[in-house]
């Protein structure tokens, strides 16, 4: 029997992933994680993604409203940890709104450059209820908030009008998991899909080992497919920047401030080239 179809047995590959999760977590979570009615998510954001974000065919009411798992259209191309091999849930994830654009200031403003905000003052009015301010004054909701409010409005995120609002909304992408631990970062880890899908260092361009103390704590895992491709998503950030990923554990993540005001609790942070994205494990608030 094959190493595959070895861990592929029940409670192989799962106990494999185990012993992993315990390692990058450092025990951290084992008291939270137990305790019951505890819920876990991961998010996925990138400045890319943002700058980049309409038109597009899924910030529709119907699609943000609507929690079942959806994939969303890779415009990349594949390549080792790409995000788009997930599901999403729309209706869990999180959308900012630039308080420039909430408050019709700056770029916005009479003599800004970006002219007419398409969002009247009665969706402004109603986005100032529904959603999260922030320290800075940016709103933020979720896509079960956001898109019966665009329906209401009658607001089209859809057309190429729309594309005027790239870079003044960020987007946290809510990866589709059940609200566990391990599959939270089954997924964060790109684990989910089984020992077949995972990366080995010949996927990437240079050899790398991982940063310190991380080449160290990984080599006591007994899996050798799993522990290199867990290195390859525990570089320094240097060798991160072209690829590859940086895990951070429980630091402070780029969208840190986004995970406080929607009350969520950071667990475990990866980021991805110079920082532009990044994938999150948290804790969720109760629901």
């Amino acid at each position: 029997m094959s190493e595959t179809e070895q861990n592929a047995e029940p409670g192989g590959w799962e106990a494999e992933l185990g012993r992993a999760f315990a390692v990058l977590l450092a025990g951290r979570e084992a008291e939270r994680a137990a305790a019951a009615g505890a819920r876990y998510g991961v998010y996925h954001a990138s400045e890319t993604l943002d700058e980049f974000l309409f038109p597009n065919d899924w910030t529709t009411p119907d699609a943000l409203s609507d929690p079942a798992p959806r994939l969303l259209p890779d415009t990349d191309g594949p390549y080792p940890f790409s995000p788009w091999t997930w599901r999403f849930d729309l209706a869990g994830s999180l959308f900012r709104f630039d308080p420039d654009l909430v408050d019709r200031t700056g770029a916005w403003g009479p003599d800004g450059h970006k002219g007419d905000s398409p969002f009247g003052a009665g969706f402004t009015a109603e986005l100032r209820i529904l959603a999260t301010a922030d320290e800075d004054g940016g709103l933020l909701l979720s896509g079960a908030d956001l898109g019966p409010l665009l329906a209401r409005h009658g607001v089209d995120l859809g057309g190429d009008a729309a594309g005027k609002l790239n870079t003044w909304l960020t987007v946290l992408l809510r990866v589709a998991t059940d609200g566990t631990l391990h599959d939270a970062m089954r997924a964060a880890t790109f684990t989910e899909r089984g020992p077949d899908h995972l990366v080995s260092p010949g996927d990437l361009r240079h050899a790398r080992t991982a940063a310190d103390p991380w080449e160290e704590r990984l080599a006591a895992l007994p899996h050798p497919g799993l522990r290199d491709h867990l290195r390859m998503l525990s570089l320094d950030r240097k060798d991160a920047r072209s690829e590859g990923g940086h895990y951070s554990g429980s630091a402070p993540w780029l969208w840190s401030d986004l995970l406080d005001t929607a009350g969520c609790t950071l667990v475990a942070g990866w980021s991805f080239g110079e920082s532009q994205a990044g994938t999150a494990v948290v804790w969720l608030p109760a629901a």
